[in-house]
């Protein structure tokens, strides 16, 4: 019994041409298996896919079925559905179907290897191929030629001040023209593309996507902010030299898949409408390219790795705000927003609670510990002169080794009156420089493990500090 695999593919350029349609290739196939006892055991379909290679997912999984036994014999409507690669075909033809035993069968090219042979199986595969890279020359002559007298991107709109009337003639679509002569006006003026989208958004212009979806019924260009200008669209409108009535085709060149700038773009002069003189053209394009650079800021984070989303608890960005002009931590993910001035000024102000905790009596309780603790080891030095003589007496210690030990302990008592000193001193002073202390930023690392911060409302927070010590 004959396993049989029915292969059917359809290219772009075939549906383009209104050949005969995939459907339709297996309906004859399967026809044709029914009137001459093949059984049909799986049927495979490559869609929109050249016959100029053979890397086709539908014809890779038919020759893995082929390796593994399920298939036996392919048929195909005719040899370029197979493939038009004369070599690639052959290959398949000559060598892998006749060693691994498969029946193959074009049926309107007459080819059958197991049945009847057509003698001119071979010049159609390179008919096939022949005709493949006529296609290919048809296109791109189409292509240079279209290039050469107009403009490529020719739907209604074809850019924002522009539109093409009934009989396909370019045209100044007066609404949207007007908005771009505006929109040069202001930028020879000293605006810069932000402040004049902002100005345009301000006085609810409608936006070129959202105007050419409610003009041109494009639903491509359907967005949810009708009156949102973004200023990357001003500079592309500044930057159009198609408004001065040129234009410009393959601006670009494609190599190794990188889009690279032509140097040599093809330039129809007086191809377009004028909206913009060259003179006017010109001046933006001097502004633009004279205009003073920004100084590249240095985003220096003071509190690195510590600011925490309360949402999340991902560690947040520092970035910098043009608007607000000033620095601010942010969560990529959850959008909690804190500036630095108002976290600085959060922390200080617990950081000085955190202080104030501290009373005198507390803060007394803990230094008379320590002098105590001073007070205790004099005591205990007193002791060991006392002993150090009593032994010196008694003959167990020589007198060199007596004034050794006693110089020595003279030393330690001396070191301990020193710290007695400076701990009775502290007493009375260090509560006042706590409470009278500058925090800043070195201290404030000192002191803090992390901060987590959640947004209550605009620029209000509820902010949650740990520090290093417990309470």
């Amino acid at each position: 019994m004959n396993k049989t695999a029915i292969y059917a593919r359809i290219s772009r350029s075939d549906d383009s041409l209104h050949h005969t349609s995939i459907e339709h290739q297996i309906k004859g196939i399967t026809n044709y298996c029914n009137m001459h006892g093949f059984t049909i055991i799986k049927i495979y379909k490559d869609l929109n896919i050249s016959g100029s290679t053979m890397d086709r997912p539908a014809f890779t999984e038919m020759m893995k079925d082929l390796d593994n036994g399920i298939i036996d014999t392919i048929i195909v409507k005719d040899l370029s559905r197979f493939g038009r690669n004369y070599l690639e075909v052959g290959k398949y033809l000559d060598e892998i179907f006749l060693i691994n035993d498969v029946r193959f069968i074009a049926i309107d090219d007459n080819y059958d290897n197991k049945g009847l042979m057509d003698e001119f199986a071979a010049f159609k595969n390179i008919f096939n191929e022949m005709y493949l890279k006529d296609i290919r020359k048809k296109i791109k002559t189409t292509f240079d030629y279209k290039s050469k007298t107009k403009l490529l991107n020719s739907r209604p709109g074809a850019f924002y001040g522009l539109t093409i009337d009934e009989q396909g003639k370019y045209i100044i679509d007066e609404e949207a023209s007007n908005i771009v002569r505006r929109i040069f006006s202001l930028y020879i003026e000293g605006f810069s593309t932000k402040a004049i989208a902002n100005q345009l958004t301000k006085e609810c212009i409608i936006s070129p996507g959202y105007y050419r979806y409610i003009k041109y019924n494009d639903q491509s260009s359907l967005t949810d902010h009708k009156y949102k200008w973004k200023d990357c669209t001003i500079y592309k409108i500044i930057t159009n030299e198609g408004y001065t009535g040129k234009i410009i085709n393959r601006k670009y060149l494609y190599m190794k898949g990188k889009r690279l700038l032509n140097p040599n773009p093809i330039v129809i002069e007086h191809g377009l409408p004028r909206i913009i003189d060259e003179m006017t053209f010109n001046k933006a394009q001097d502004k633009r390219l004279n205009r003073p650079k920004k100084k590249d800021k240095v985003y220096i984070n003071p509190y690195s790795n510590i600011v925490h989303c309360g949402c999340c608890n991902k560690v947040m960005r520092y970035t910098y705000s043009n608007s607000m002009n000033q620095y601010f931590y942010v969560c990529s993910r959850c959008k909690t927003r804190i500036y630095i001035n108002d976290l600085r000024h959060i922390l200080k102000e617990d950081i000085q609670t955190q202080l104030s905790k501290i009373n005198d009596s507390d803060f007394i309780s803990y230094n008379e510990k320590s002098i105590q603790k001073i007070k205790k080891e004099m005591k205990q030095i007193d002791v060991a002169f006392q002993k150090s003589f009593e032994d010196y007496a008694k003959g167990k210690i020589a007198e060199d080794k007596l004034k050794l030990t006693i110089a020595e302990l003279t030393n330690k008592k001396n070191e301990l009156k020193l710290n007695l000193n400076k701990s009775e001193h502290h007493t009375k002073t260090a509560m006042p420089q706590i409470a009278n202390c500058q925090i800043e930023d070195g201290l404030i690392l000192k002191l803090i493990t992390n901060v987590t911060v959640i947004n209550t409302g605009k620029r209000k927070y509820e902010v949650h500090v740990n520090y290093n010590f417990k309470d």
